[in-house]
């Protein structure tokens, strides 16, 4: 046996094998099924899922022949390994996820969720420094204001009361040059 054999032919001629399970124990075993069994994959899957009928000896040479009075039952052969996934169908394949990635998407979402809660938080603080600040600009504000008001309010009333010092000055300075009206002149 030189050449390679393929599953599907395999499985048919020993029986109807399941083929699922023959791939996979070959497989298992590191015997390739790719391109077809090779002769050494065909033995060792002969000797798992097809053992010799142990021999019987004739009891003191003699052979007894049954005749074709009777029919031969023959008993089907039992796998040596059932692979349920044969009996489920096409589409009902069991997928699973390994522990650790629902481990790190666990932790990817705990991650996501503190740093949300910490960017809020942030944001929070910021928010009150500059409500606080705002508080201060405010205040300071008003202050500018009424500071102004009283600068203004401060300038004029000292501006009416420099109009009449320089009204009273003016007056004072303005008797120096001219005599007094009512006082006549000497030798007049």
């Amino acid at each position: 046996m030189t050449d390679t054999v393929s599953l599907h032919s395999f499985c048919k001629d020993h029986g109807n094998l399941p083929k699922t399970s023959v791939r996979r124990w070959l497989n298992d075993h590191n015997y390739s099924t790719s391109n077809g069994l090779s002769p050494l994959a065909v033995e060792a899957a002969l000797e798992q899922f097809c053992p010799p009928a142990a021999p019987t000896a004739p009891a003191g040479g003699m052979t007894i022949d049954v005749g074709n009075h009777r029919g031969q039952l023959a008993l089907p052969q039992q796998p040596g390994a059932i692979d349920l996934g044969a009996y489920r169908g096409e589409n009902a394949e069991l997928t699973s996820f390994a522990p650790e990635d629902i481990d790190r998407f666990l932790d990817a979402c705990d991650g996501f969720v503190d740093a949300v809660n910490a960017d809020f938080a942030h944001q929070q603080a910021v928010t009150q420094q500059k409500e606080a600040a705002a508080a201060k600009v405010r205040s300071k504000v008003e202050e500018v204001k009424a500071a102004q008001l009283r600068y203004q309010l401060r300038s004029e009333t000292l501006a009416l009361h420099n109009r009449g010092i320089d009204a009273e000055l003016k007056e004072g300075l303005a008797t120096l040059g001219k005599p007094a009206a009512d006082t006549a002149a000497p030798g007049a």
